[in-house]
C-alpha cells in the first residue's frame, strides 16, 4: 500500500538533492518553511513537489545529524491530537533509526554536524481550511492502533504533505529543502486503512531518503 509516500524526503527525496533554484523568499502555507520561494518552479502549483539544493555543497564533510522534533500543523477539523503524536512518532523514529545507519545521531550542533527539521501539514497553498493547529512533538507516543477508522483521519493521513529542510548545524545556512504536496488515489486511505500500513510506508519512504543521501554523498 503506498499510503503516506509523500511524507517525505521520502518518496521523492532525491528531486531535493538535485534540483536548485534562486528565487527567494515567502513562507510556506504553513509558515514551517520561511524561504519558500526559494524551491523549485513546482512551488505554487497543484500537486507541487518543489525542492532546493545549494549549488555546489558537499554532504561528505558531514558524520553527524541531529534530528529535531517533528512539528505538525494540522487544520482538519475532528481530528484527535493523538492521530497527530502518532504520525509525529513514526516520522520521527524513522528517521532516527535509518539516517543512524550512515550518520551519527547526536544532540549537540557540531562543523560536520546536518540538521534535519521536518513538518507534516495538512494546510495547502489555495486551499479553505479550519484554523491550524501548530505541535512540535518532542516525545509523541504511537498509541493507535488496528484501523484509521474515521472519515477526517482517514482525510488527513490522505492529504497530509511535507516540508523539511537540512541545514548546517553550526550557521544555520540552508542546503536542501522539499515540500511535497502532491495527492492522488494511490495515496487515499479510507477508514479501514490499517496504521500499521501507515507505519510502513513511512519507513519505507525514509529508507529511499537514506538511499540517496548516502548516493550523493559518493559523487
Amino acid at each position: 500500500m503506498k499510503i503516506i509516500t509523500r511524507l517525505g524526503f521520502l518518496a521523492t527525496a532525491g528531486a531535493a538533492l538535485t534540483l536548485s533554484s534562486c528565487a527567494t523568499g515567502g513562507k510556506s502555507p504553513s509558515g514551517f518553511l520561511s524561504n519558500y520561494k526559494q524551491l523549485d518552479g513546482g512551488y505554487g502549483t497543484a500537486n507541487a513537489v518543489s525542492s532546493y539544493l545549494k549549488p555546489g555543497v558537499d554532504f561528505k564533510k558531514y558524520d553527524s545529524v541531529l534530528i529535531d522534533p517533528v512539528t505538525t500543523v494540522i487544520a482538519t477539523p475532528g481530528v484527535d491530537p493523538a492521530v497527530s503524536a502518532q504520525l509525529a512518532a513514526y516520522l520521527g523514529s524513522s528517521l532516527r533509526t535509518q539516517l543512524g545507519k550512515d550518520l551519527k545521531v547526536t544532540s549537540v550542533p557540531g562543523p560536520t554536524t546536518l540538521r534535519v527539521r521536518t513538518a507534516l501539514t495538512d494546510v495547502a497553498e489555495g486551499q479553505a481550511s479550519a484554523k491550524p493547529v501548530t505541535t512540535v512533538h518532542a516525545s509523541p507516543k504511537a498509541s493507535l492502533s488496528g484501523s484509521l477508522g474515521s472519515d477526517a483521519v482517514a482525510s488527513l493521513v490522505s492529504k497530509v504533505a511535507l516540508e523539511g529542510e537540512v541545514v548546517d548545524s553550526t550557521t544555520g545556512e540552508r542546503l536542501s529543502a522539499l515540500t511535497d504536496q502532491r495527492l492522488g488515489a494511490k495515496r487515499e486511505a479510507t477508514t479501514k486503512t490499517s496504521w500499521a500500513a501507515v507505519q510502513s510506508g513511512v519507513n519505507q519512504a525514509v529508507i529511499r531518503l537514506r538511499e540517496r543521501f548516502e548516493s550523493v554523498k559518493k559523487n
